[in-house]
């Protein structure tokens, strides 16, 4: 199988994914406890996660599509967590950014 392309997805979008799998046929052990996996993990439904992703997009805070999912996935409770999300790609996020996406993901729970 030739590898097309590959994105960072939020476990709620993952989950999504699966599940759409799942519906069009049988899936494989490994598969299956992905989706298992998925289903403990996913804070938020993933029509959530959309819009939160698109919330944190249009921050003004510059964030990669890894970061994105990180957050959705995690949600960060408090900013120190936010900061070591973007510490992970060495994003310089200024206290107000940083609260900014504090504040998107709080309205999104």
């Amino acid at each position: 199988m030739e590898l097309l392309k590959e994105r960072a997805v939020s476990a709620p979008e993952a989950l999504k994914i699966m599940e759409k799998r799942q519906k069009d046929g049988e899936l494989s052990y490994e598969q299956q406890n992905t989706l298992t996996h998925l289903e403990k993990i996913a804070k938020i439904p993933a029509k959530e996660g959309d819009a939160l992703e698109k919330a944190l997009s249009g921050l003004d805070v510059k964030l990669s599509d890894k970061q994105l999912a990180m957050l959705i996935t995690l949600l960060p409770k408090n900013a120190d967590e936010i900061r070591q999300v973007l510490a992970q790609e060495k994003t310089d996020a200024t206290d107000e950014q940083v609260k900014a996406v504090l504040d998107a993901i709080k309205s999104a729970q």
